[in-house]
């Protein structure tokens, strides 16, 4: 069973469309929790009117009070199914791979919810779901996008060791305008992203995950049953979180449309193009921001999983925690020491000349 969690706020222009090709999907076991931060565009009742239709497949939940932003309410929602699952199969034997004992314990977040009886026994299965897929309210996903995910992950599953561990899988997506026309057929090549950089400092500096692309094992919610104080973004978190205990593995192949429009809250921009560039040089103050949201999510990540994580990874993650505190020298040995470099030179030259300062 899928679990597809939809963050909604002010979506009703576009939400119809992203849950008619979730319902469409040729991976038939799938359910749908939307929860809907305080909108105020009738989102509402089009939430209701499709749970009424599909009470089978989609619970609706919604927020008192507005969660804080993009990132935060994916968080919460992940964090809602960390609370609801009871995981009466959770490895607790002294051979398990990680100490999921010496993580933060659950603080329910039911109380941020208008929630009934009926939906919170619903609650339960989904969080019991084999995987979690995260969707925008925005974007179409292609047919064929949850099984060939799914397919993905339990290839990964099947490798020696790995029935348990935590799992991320993304996958490419096609770029469009607001009505669907294409804008690029690749994200990956749009914006030069390079999949296959899933070690620990490479993602400290160079998130690479998209959070409308991401399916989790339910091994990942163990670790998703704190909010961080900070991070750039959810699918940054997540990308972490799976590279240190777990892996990430992607489908090399667009899977759905990733609709740009003027209420996107991150919109893609091509990469490394001679405007953006000149841009960030012109005013570092962006980046310099950027970067002290980087350090602060890079301490948040230690401070709360310093004591799962191996000596190297410990050690990487002290190293970057302390390169604001560098000069510029130290600075650019302890990155090329550590491989805190981007993937392509523009972008890594621009990292040492904001890097921390």
């Amino acid at each position: 069973m899928i679990t597809v969690l939809v963050a909604s706020y002010n979506g009703s222009r576009y939400i119809k469309q992203q849950l008619d090709s979730i319902l469409a999907q040729d991976e038939k076991d799938i359910h749908i929790l939307v929860s809907d931060d305080c909108s105020a565009d009738g989102s509402g009742e089009l939430l209701k009117e499709y749970e009424e239709r599909h009470r089978d497949r989609i619970l609706v939940l919604f927020r008192r009070k507005p969660s804080g932003g993009a990132a935060a309410h994916f968080l919460k929602l992940l964090k809602l199914m960390a609370d609801a699952d009871h995981n009466p199969d959770a490895d607790h034997s002294p051979d398990a791979d990680h100490d999921t004992e010496a993580l933060p314990g659950p603080l329910s977040l039911l109380s941020e919810y208008e929630v009934t009886e009926n939906q919170l026994e619903r609650l339960g299965p989904l969080a019991r779901a084999d995987y979690f897929m995260l969707s925008d309210q925005d974007d179409v996903w292609l047919p064929q996008k949850a099984r060939m995910l799914s397919d993905k992950m339990k290839e990964m599953e099947g490798e020696p060791g790995h029935s348990r561990l935590p799992l991320l899988v993304h996958s490419d997506q096609t770029v469009t305008d607001e009505e669907l026309r294409p804008i690029a057929d690749s994200f990956f090549r749009y914006q030069k992203i390079s999949p296959e950089r899933t070690r620990l400092p490479q993602l400290l500096v160079q998130n690479n995950v998209t959070g409308g692309a991401v399916m989790l094992s339910r091994g990942m919610l163990p670790y998703l049953k704190e909010i961080p104080g900070v991070c750039l973004m959810h699918d940054a978190w997540l990308a972490l979180i799976a590279s240190c205990v777990g892996e990430i593995g992607w489908v090399d192949r667009p899977l759905y449309y990733y609709r740009q429009h003027g209420g996107n809250t991150l919109v893609a921009e091509k990469g490394d193009n001679l405007e953006s560039v000149r841009d960030r040089v012109k005013d570092g103050s962006s980046a310099r921001e950027n970067y002290r949201k980087m350090f602060g999510q890079a301490d948040c990540f230690y401070q709360m999983f310093g004591s799962c994580l191996n000596r190297e990874q410990q050690e990487t993650l002290e190293a970057f925690i302390r390169l604001p505190r560098c000069g510029r020298l130290e600075k650019m040995g302890l990155m090329v020491k550590y491989g805190f470099t981007k993937n392509t030179l523009v972008r890594t030259l621009g990292q040492m000349l904001f890097i921390g300062d």
